[in-house]
């Protein structure tokens, strides 16, 4: 910032405080005016009267508005405030009658004033009435700061929330790019193995491949996608995976169809499926998973069994890969206390189950 734009700042901050203080004298000014005179037609001798009581009267509205109320009373200092109100209101009272006195001479000095104004004023009324006007400005400039506390706290909270929601994306993010090469290495790994026995599924296994990449890198960039899309998704795995596995995989799926209506975070369910099939290998020819999807009203309900691999019969699903664990985090992150994830770790099969409320479309 150059100096001319910042002397040009402080000039219109030096002018607005001006302004500011002006409208505090011209009000106080009336005020007086019309609270001394108004038994009286003419209002110049009160006018006169609220000069005299103008300075103790601005003092006391800055000492209070600007310094006792702010720096003690809104800071929870009680007892100082209360110390210092104590000595504010002693000194303001000598002040106040010193003033009044000064006042009185002035205005029966003053042969075009009518001399009978002030006798019917006690020293009581005239302290009543700065404290008045006090005490309203004070109410007013207490009212005006506990507001702009207010909004400093809400762009506080605001910031906070902000901030932790970066933190979140930041935290989303790098889950998933986690989630992904976990995932194309074992399927990269299906092609390859398809490729090496020259199988002639080898070309639908790398369609498929494509299919799901197009979904990884373009679709998971949004925060929610169409139910439809996941279930798609995963039919292609499964199709993928019955050409490896031939018929020594039975597979069996019970898939709601056309659930655009309904959005979910992307890639919570692939993994699931993926972890399933390395988990669920057996050279008994006997391998089966079972994968159903149910949709009542906002509540998605997935179950996924599969058989366990002989290898797998001691071992506990939930300490193994990074790929449950990912899941985990994100469900937190994503439906927090609004999903149930559980995993049964049975002796013949393993079974996860997974509920999340979402919202329609």
């Amino acid at each position: 910032m150059s100096f001319s734009k910042m002397k040009k700042g402080l000039f219109y901050t030096l002018i607005q405080k001006l302004a500011k203080e002006l409208a505090l004298c011209l009000g106080s000014l009336l005020f007086f005016t019309f609270y001394f005179g108004i038994t009286i037609s003419n209002l110049g001798p009160s006018m006169t009267f609220g000069l005299f009581l103008l300075p103790i009267t601005i003092a006391l509205i800055h000492v209070f508005s600007f310094f006792l109320i702010p720096e003690y009373l809104f800071k929870q200092r009680y007892l100082w405030f209360g110390i210092y109100t104590l000595y504010t209101i002693i000194i303001s009272i000598f002040l106040i009658t010193l003033s009044s006195f000064y006042g009185f001479i002035f205005i029966n000095s003053l042969e075009t004033f009518n001399s009978d104004f002030l006798l019917t004023k006690n020293l009581y009324l005239i302290i009543i009435g700065v404290y008045m006007l006090v005490l309203l400005t004070s109410l007013f400039s207490a009212y005006r700061e506990s507001y702009k506390m207010h909004l400093r706290n809400q762009d506080l909270q605001f910031a906070l929330l902000n901030g932790e929601l970066q933190l979140k994306q930041e935290e989303l993010s790098y889950l998933k790019m986690q989630i992904h090469p976990h995932f194309l290495f074992n399927t990269l790994n299906t092609i390859y193995g398809s490729a090496i026995a020259k199988k002639q599924e080898t070309p639908e296994l790398i369609l498929k491949l494509s299919n799901l990449l197009d979904y990884i890198l373009y679709q998971t960039k949004k925060s929610l996608v169409p139910l439809q899309d996941e279930i798609e998704h995963l039919q292609d795995y499964l199709a993928l995976e019955k050409l490896r596995h031939g018929s020594s995989l039975k597979i069996h799926t019970s898939l709601p169809e056309n659930r655009k209506d309904i959005k979910i975070a992307p890639m919570l369910f692939l993994p699931l499926l993926e972890n399933s099939f390395k988990h669920g290998k057996t050279n008994l020819g006997n391998a089966f998973v079972d994968l159903r999807i149910e949709v009542k009203g906002d509540l998605i309900s997935f179950s996924l069994k599969n058989s366990k691999a002989e290898k797998a019969a001691n071992s506990n699903i939930q300490s193994s890969g990074i790929g449950l664990q990912n899941i985990k985090k994100r469900l937190i992150l994503l439906y927090p206390n609004t999903h149930s994830f559980q995993i049964e770790d049975e002796e013949e099969f393993f079974l996860v189950k997974l509920e999340i409320q979402t919202k329609t479309a």
